[in-house]
């Protein structure tokens, strides 16, 4: 039968009858494309980067997916062989890529469909933070949106039902989970079914290398067969004069249902997952050729590559075969026979994570470490998947598929995979920002009266506090959300977790409530006796969050920091005898905070009124910039420096009383050496101030 999504996740969504591209998981700190054509990634189209194909961390420009995609492959009752693709590499059949692998389709009013385990209320059957719910077909040979015939493809008649999970806990925000369900709709059935992922990652920053062709070559891979999973790394960055950028792609077998023939566990699983490798675009080569035809790509499906070729290609050449554009495929089968109706599941993981490096140590003089890679450099990779499989095994501890005494922790009597132990939630987070000063408030109920579906408690052990260091977006923009240091912990004093600090320190009198805001905040940071300053006019990340106290299986875990994302500096005044004013003044090239580019540099007017108007001269009058001002909405957008930071969804928050600027002229130009005039205009009262500041290149 034919999965349907339910009515209630389709309610407010509109899209029908076509492919659906425009959706990217984010709620963690990855963002991955997925389409209800079983494609993963963007293509990277359009381009630069618009909407995040494989982007980690969120916001970064850091990508790890050009295009990945979901095969299926069976012989049918005559022997024949089908596999259906997502996506392939094409330009071996001398078709434009793209065109050729794409024999996935979408029916009508199949669309995707999100739900949300944060509102149990309104979708009761959310398995994550963020879902995505989507059905896809193989049966067409045509496409069904623009008519188009699909090359090459003969169909095995399979429906696809795709689920993929995301959360936002700090020990999980870097995995996407993908659970396929596969359905035969058609009269045969089909024997020796494999399932796989083929992936053209590419791991690079695109903040510095932009999409071209050129960055694709300079890729290393490998597989761990111990975690069933295949990764990719930068080997050598583009272009050349570029640092590789610091992170790894690893797509992961987490598991399936039914298990392979005669598979019946997940140490048997590891001896029916494959890994294969090729060069992108076909080669003569014996061993790496691109696949050009259902039976070579069924070969490449049911057949490892050799370890020693394996190797090959993360050493450097011309021993080896990396740095290079290779497509790697994870798979696994094969499956019992399928009859009609019948169905398989598989699960996989998409996993990003930061390489674990020793402070101080030089890697790149390692020979360990050639192409930046190496066990110690895997740690976070190997973290993330072990918790992505912890994720996906759910109630099955072992990982047997079968219910065995004292798993069924949700009482349904059946194996509940995709099942996480829980952090406390989110404490509800709010910052006054001022003069020298940000200070952050937070309620005591969301966190202290959460409960823990595993141990059936309220176990909450207490509150941690982070914040950036000063210029932390400067030293690796990049990495600015991952860069938080811990600054603070509070945490009941009746247990064995933590410093037993107790709460009196931060707790407030009475609760503090702000307009508009029905929510009472108990709780302060920095405590009032404590006279901690932060410097105007640089940018800071603060974040809050609460832990329990674990148990002997799960230690104590914590939820993601609320994040704040903070700019100290003058409240809005529109006092008579408040000067205002520019700094730095005299602005020299490059001001500490300067990014590089003449569109990377701030100044900032400081005393400024809640609403008001600055227009900016030279000597002789010519109007140079005018901005508008306003307390209320004001967050630093429309000048580089901040907007390349909005994809982390966290808008700047001011004091009030500053506007930075660009010293981007109404023409779009960078502005000269030389003295300035401003004027700036209270619209409150009309009353104008006026003031100077000089410019030095």
């Amino acid at each position: 039968m034919l999965f349907a999504v339910p009515e209630l996740y389709a309610q407010s969504l509109n899209k029908t009858f076509e492919t659906d591209n425009t959706r990217y998981i984010g709620v963690g700190n990855i963002s991955l494309t997925i389409t209800n054509t079983g494609i993963l990634g963007t293509n990277f189209s359009p381009c630069p980067v618009v909407q995040p194909s494989a982007q980690y961390p969120k916001g970064s420009l850091v990508e790890h997916i050009k295009q990945a995609g979901l095969w299926i492959g069976a012989k049918d009752q005559d022997g024949i062989v089908h596999v259906s693709t997502a996506q392939q590499d094409a330009t071996v059949l001398g078709l434009v890529s793209g065109t050729y692998g794409a024999e996935f389709t979408n029916a009508k009013e199949q669309v995707i469909a999100t739900r949300s385990s944060f509102d149990r209320n309104l979708y009761p059957d959310a398995v994550s933070h963020q879902d995505f719910v989507m059905d896809f077909t193989d049966k067409n040979t045509r496409n069904p949106t623009t008519g188009d015939s699909i090359f090459i493809h003969s169909p095995l008649n399979v429906d696809v039902h795709l689920e993929a999970y995301a959360w936002n806990y700090p020990f999980a925000d870097n995995f996407v989970l993908l659970n396929y369900t596969i359905i035969n709709t058609g009269t045969d059935t089909l024997n020796e079914m494999y399932v796989g992922i083929w992936d053209n990652a590419i791991v690079r920053n695109t903040a510095l290398s932009g999409c071209p062709s050129g960055g694709y070559t300079h890729q290393g891979k490998s597989y761990l067969d111990t975690l069933r999973m295949m990764y990719t790394f930068d080997f050598s960055g583009y272009p050349s004069s570029q640092t590789p950028a610091n992170s790894y792609l690893g797509i992961k077998l987490l598991g399936s249902t039914p298990f392979p023939m005669e598979v019946n566990s997940t140490d048997s699983l590891n001896v029916n997952t494959f890994y294969n490798a090729w060069a992108f675009s076909g080669t003569n080569d014996p061993v790496f050729f691109s696949p050009d035809n259902d039976n070579k790509k069924y070969d490449k499906m049911r057949i490892s590559l050799p370890a020693d070729q394996v190797a090959l290609l993360n050493t450097p050449t011309p021993i080896g075969r990396a740095p290079n554009s290779f497509i790697d495929l994870l798979s696994t089968g094969p499956f019992r026979p399928v009859a009609p109706n019948e169905t398989v599941k598989v699960a996989f993981a998409v996993i990003a994570a930061k390489k674990y490096r020793e402070p101080g140590k030089n890697y790149a003089s390692n020979t360990d470490y050639i192409g930046l890679n190496g066990p110690f450099m895997r740690k976070n990779l190997v973290n993330a998947a072990l918790w992505a499989q912890k994720a996906y095994d759910g109630e099955d501890i072992n990982g047997n598929n079968i219910l065995d005494p004292g798993e069924d922790l949700d009482t349904n009597k059946a194996v509940t995979h995709f099942k996480m132990p829980e952090p406390p939630r989110q404490p509800m987070v709010r910052a006054e920002v001022s003069n020298q000063k940000v200070v952050l408030y937070w309620d005591r109920v969301l966190s202290e009266e959460s409960f823990d579906p595993i141990s059936h408690t309220k176990d909450f052990a207490g509150y941690r506090i982070y914040r950036t260091n000063i210029g932390a977006d400067i030293d690796n923009q990049s990495e600015f959300n991952l860069s938080m240091q811990f600054i603070g912990e509070f945490d009941r004093d009746d247990d064995s977790t933590g410093y037993n600090t107790g709460f009196s320190r931060i707790q407030l009198s009475s609760a503090k409530k702000f307009p508009g805001d029905t929510t009472e905040y108990w709780y302060q940071y920095p405590p009032a006796d404590d006279n901690i300053t932060t410097m105007n006019g640089w940018q800071y990340l603060y974040g809050v969050s609460a832990f329990d106290r674990g148990d002997s299986t799960v230690g104590s875990l914590e939820c993601a920091k609320v994040v704040v994302r903070a700019v100290p500096g003058t409240p809005a005044t529109s006092a008579s005898d408040a000067e205002i004013g520019v700094y730095p003044n005299p602005y020299y090239v490059n001001a500490q905070w300067d990014q590089l580019g003449e569109r990377a540099r701030k100044i900032y007017f400081f005393n400024l009124p809640a609403k008001a108007e600055i227009k900016i001269y030279t000597l002789t009058g010519d109007l140079v910039a005018q901005l508008q001002h306003d307390a209320d909405t004001y967050n630093g957008s429309g000048i580089k420096w901040f907007n390349d930071f909005s994809g982390m969804g966290i808008p700047a928050q001011f004091a009030g009383g500053e506007h930075a600027w660009d010293l981007i002229t109404i023409h779009d130009q960078a502005i000269a050496t030389g003295l300035y005039l401003f004027t700036v205009k209270d619209l409150s009262n009309n009353s104008v101030k006026r003031g100077k500041f000089a410019v030095v290149k």
